[in-house]
């Protein structure tokens, strides 16, 4: 298994949203990246890292792994690697993530621009999914009490 390297883990682009879905409201989070045929080998490393399934496989519980930082950041821990993907969401998603709510990860293992508008992520994650190219998982995410 390819280990995510520090330049890799930084490259990443990232969206976060919030959806209401057949299971109820779900906070999602895609990892994507812009060269990804370059770098196929080291997202499929990253989706094993984060203990993600390809689609219409079983979701694997991932277990608590995003860390809440402050009510506009998260950092999202990998399994085997030191190093932590650190993500922008908004205000909506870190209290919902911060209440209990759940997270699904996504990683694409396609190209994806990162100033992709909603209607392109939406395409993405459709061609995705179908074509078996986005590996998944449900989360926990958690904040550190302050002393």
């Amino acid at each position: 298994m390819t280990t995510p390297t520090p330049a890799f883990v930084n490259s990443l682009a990232s969206w976060a949203w919030l959806e209401r879905t057949s299971a109820g409201p779900v906070a999602f989070l895609l990892l994507a990246h812009p060269d990804a045929r370059q770098v196929e080998r080291e997202l499929v490393g990253l989706a094993r890292a984060l203990g993600l399934a390809p689609p219409r496989t079983r979701l694997p519980d991932t277990g608590a792994r995003v860390t809440l930082v402050g009510r506009l950041r998260a950092v999202v821990q990998l399994d085997g690697c030191a190093h932590r993907v650190q993500v922008e969401v908004g205000e909506r998603w870190s209290a919902f993530v911060g209440d209990g709510g759940p997270v699904l990860l996504l990683v694409g293992l396609d190209p994806l621009a990162r100033c992709s508008p909603r209607e392109r992520v939406e395409e993405y994650l459709g061609v995705g999914t179908l074509g078996g190219r986005l590996r998944l998982g449900a989360a926990r995410g958690f904040r550190p009490r302050t002393p």
